[in-house]
């Protein structure tokens, strides 16, 4: 409170009356009159420490006569006065900062307070600035956060309307390594860079702008800018620093915490998962919350595609995105190109990318990431988790180690139950096999491969039948199928010694020039059995030449005693089904056995796209030999007729006893222009057989698959027409000019 004047005066005057009264002479009256003058001056101001001065002088004039000491005692009270309204100046603006930094210290104390009350990150930075607004009186806090691609966003702002881009301070304190960034309404920072053209709405248009980064990890997660009417003084900053600082590290914490909760839930719920499909589901629940996401797929690698295990997305995107999560054609989007290189794939601008998918380009996709979950001994990732937005979001640090920890959880479940997956499949082959036709069980057997050994788009699996090996079951564009290969070829083929294929020892051929056209990498797996190698499971990559890695011989190896064990029982059960095919008088086929192999071989050339022949043989003259010199002869003569018709079969071929004197004879891989030559030989060797001054003779009968007849009873049916139209000797109907229709 500042006193009137007249009280300052008569103040002096009664101190000067009192010293006077007391000392005539006045040798203490002078210092106390600097004494009131300096004290009204320090407590007043340099105003009233002026009328104090006037005042001690007018009283002296009143007692003493000398002009002179009026002067010097004057001055020497001025000076006083001067000297101590500076002392004064220093001491009320001393007092009037450290009011104000003990306020600063409240609020920083308060917000350590506060700041620990948030259950979240994003909460947390939502209620910053009015919490701190209530603190700050005069001052306004906008939060800024990173958007993607060095961009930020400003989170709502109840104030005003908010501006439309951050500041160039703002921008500076985003790449700068988390210092305090400040400016003036000289429109200069501290680092002499330029602010003009930037102004916050609903600020005075002269305001101090003061910048603080936020920071998880190193990272920078938020920008503070705090607008006042007052420059920031050093202390000012160092508090916001400090504050800066320790939201930083409630930030982080928070960050800590949600994290391993969600990991916790993850865990949790992965553990009780029993397929892949629920595995996939649980993670997507999850994951497309936590890291802001709209949708989610989880893929898997096999036969040529990107196969999704499972997806989630918004009800009115599913129309449009459904059939892209159920399978993903070959290099299709960043999808493949996390799978090929093993490596994550992040984008923020999405529909810029030329490799972005139409579908999601034209759904407006912004934000999207297709992350490789890599398997134990495996070279790349066989899964690919793929998660997108439609809104712009920035892949932090943060973001990522949330990635990175979940995919850690998905991989080992996923481990854990593709192996499941692999036991219980491989079990259900040995229990189910012999529901299956004979023919058809290593066809399952493959199909299980191709589906379940990791690299794999097609295969083929060999059996040995006697020293060669025969395609018994193909998936996929596979080669030399329709071929046998002796057990020296395809030892060459496997490219180690016999040892190593006797004791099942996988091998991988890379692409060089031993792969045949279309087939990038392939995997060969002999599968022996007492002694012997009993077939060769090969396995091929039709793109990617580093398919096959330590998880696809670790797989394979699995299916070498499920092979072993049904090939084994299947030759034991094929002997026995022989005893009961074969004519036991000729050795050869019988009816039973032309009925099975004729459907086999049809199905065999329209799978391979090869030609069938067929040859229906009725002897002739057969009837007088029988009848005329007794059965036992005829029995020579069709035991003869068997030896003459396996001499001149070549190899492939299949020689039947179709029952009493007729035969039949399937010739695979041969032309209908073909079966004059074949049908002429066989004429040939049978007329060659005599008994008892009696030769044979045949009539022969053909027809050719598929060009003739498209079905193993069409087939017979033609060839049986053919063969008594030659026996009817019909003009013009003849093996050699067959009819036509």
């Amino acid at each position: 409170m500042v006193l009137p004047y007249p009280i300052i005066l008569v103040s002096s005057v009664l101190a000067v009356v009192a010293v006077y009264a007391l000392d005539r002479e006045g040798i203490y009256a002078l210092p106390w009159m600097m004494f009131f003058t300096a004290v009204a001056t320090s407590i007043y101001g340099l105003g009233v420490g002026l009328a104090s001065a006037l005042g001690s002088v007018l009283a002296l004039v009143l007692f003493r006569t000398n002009p002179l000491d009026h002067l010097v005692m004057g001055v020497i009270l001025l000076l006083s006065a001067y000297l101590a309204d500076q002392v004064g100046r220093s001491l009320r603006k001393a007092h009037q900062q450290a009011r104000q930094m003990a306020q600063l210290q409240d609020v920083f104390l308060q917000g350590l307070e506060v700041v620990p009350r948030f259950g979240n990150r994003e909460q947390l930075l939502r209620q910053l600035p009015a919490m701190l607004a209530q603190l700050l009186q005069g001052s306004r806090l906008l939060v800024w956060v990173p958007s993607g691609s060095g961009r930020l966003t400003l989170l709502e702002d109840s104030g005003t309307r908010p501006p439309e881009a951050p500041s160039p301070l703002v921008q500076q304190a985003l790449q700068g390594p988390g210092q305090v960034y400040w400016s003036t309404p000289s429109v200069q920072d501290r680092r002499g860079a330029p602010l003009v053209g930037w102004r916050a709405p609903g600020a005075q248009p002269e305001f101090h702008e003061l910048a603080v980064a936020l920071r998880i990890r190193d990272e920078t997660v938020a920008v503070l800018q705090f607008l006042g009417k007052a420059a920031w003084r050093r202390q000012e900053r160092e508090l916001f620093f400090r504050l800066a600082q320790a939201i930083s590290r409630q930030l982080e914490h928070l960050h800590n915490l949600e994290l391993r909760r969600l990991l916790l839930k993850v865990a949790d719920q992965l553990a009780s998962a029993s397929d892949k499909q629920k595995v996939a589901d649980d993670v997507l629940r999850y994951l497309i919350p936590a890291l802001d996401m709209e949708a989610g797929a989880i893929f898997q690698y096999r036969q040529g595609a990107m196969h999704g295990l499972a997806w989630r997305m918004p009800r009115e995107l599913r129309p449009r995105l459904t059939p892209l999560a159920r399978r993903l054609p070959y290099t299709h989007g960043l999808t493949w190109q996390a799978y090929q290189s093993g490596a994550a794939q992040f984008s923020e601008h999405y529909s810029s990318l030329p490799e972005a998918i139409p579908e999601l380009k034209a759904l407006g996709f912004e934000s999207l990431v297709a992350y490789p979950v890599h398997t134990r001994d495996a070279m790349k990732g066989r899964v690919v988790l793929v998660l997108g937005s439609r809104k712009q979001v920035a892949w932090t640090r943060s973001r990522k180690e949330i990635l990175l920890g979940v995919e850690r959880l998905l991989s080992s479940a996923l481990e854990r139950v593709l192996l499941e997956e692999l036991y219980q499949r491989i079990n259900r082959l040995l229990t189910e096999a012999w529901s299956y036709p004979s023919h058809q069980v290593h066809q399952h057997i493959l199909e299980a491969a191709v589906e379940l050994v990791p690299g794999s788009d097609a295969g083929s699996l060999w059996v040995r039948e006697g020293g060669e090996f025969v395609c018994q079951a193909a998936v996929g564009p596979v080669w030399a199928c329709d071929q046998r290969w002796s057990e020296t070829e395809f030892l060459k083929w496997y490219g180690h010694d016999r040892g190593l294929a006797l004791r099942g020892q996988p091998r991988i051929l890379h692409q060089s020039q031993f792969l045949p056209k279309g087939s990038a990498a392939n995997l060969c797996l002999p599968v022996s059995h007492q002694g012997k190698v009993l077939a060769y499971l090969n396995l091929d990559s039709l793109h990617d030449s580093e398919a096959f890695a330590e998880d696809s011989l670790n797989a394979v190896q699995l299916f070498s005693t499920p092979i072993a064990t049904l090939t084994h029982e299947l030759q034991s059960r094929e002997a026995m089904e022989k005893a009961a095919l074969t004519d036991s008088l000729t050795g050869l086929y019988n009816r039973r056995a032309f009925d099975r192999r004729l459907r086999e071989e049809c199905e065999r050339a329209a799978r391979y796209q090869y030609p069938l022949t067929l040859l229906v043989v009725d002897l002739k003259n057969f009837k007088p030999i029988n009848d005329r010199l007794g059965h036992v002869m005829g029995d020579q003569a069709l035991v003869a007729v068997a030896r003459a018709l396996s001499q001149t079969q070549r190899a492939g071929d299949m020689v039947f006893r179709w029952g009493g004197d007729e035969f039949a004879v399937l010739l695979p891989q041969t032309p209908k222009e073909v079966a004059g030559v074949v049908g002429a030989r066989i004429l040939e060797a049978i007329s060659k057989i005599c008994m008892g001054g009696v030769c044979l003779s045949a009539n022969i009968g053909y027809a050719s698959f598929p060009t003739e007849a498209q079905t193993a009873e069409a087939l017979l049916q033609l060839a049986d027409q053919r063969m008594y139209a030659d026996k009817s000797e019909i003009p013009g109907e003849s093996i050699n000019d067959p009819p036509e229709g």
